[in-house]
């Protein structure tokens, strides 16, 4: 599998921007709430973010978001920028 394509081309939800104790806490929520994706702490100066899955489509993201709506009700999806 490319590796390039792996994740340049797919689409993550972002649930928290802010402060490290805050993506902590959110990160660790999330971990115990969504059982199906698993979340990661992205540093993005000046905020740390929690990102969640590594969708293929669109529809795949938002059918998630859906249900990460109910809980985060900040979440979005984006497609993260390619890494040069």
């Amino acid at each position: 599998m490319n590796k390039s394509a792996n994740s340049s081309d797919r689409y993550k939800i972002q649930v928290y921007s802010g402060n490290r104790s805050g993506a902590q806490n959110a990160k660790k929520e999330f971990g115990s709430s969504f059982l199906d994706w698993r979340a990661t702490m992205q540093y993005e100066t000046p905020n740390f973010k929690i990102w969640v899955g590594n969708f293929r489509t669109r529809l795949e993201a938002d059918r998630a978001l859906k249900k990460i709506k109910r809980k985060f009700n900040s979440a979005f999806i984006f497609k993260p920028k390619k890494e040069k």
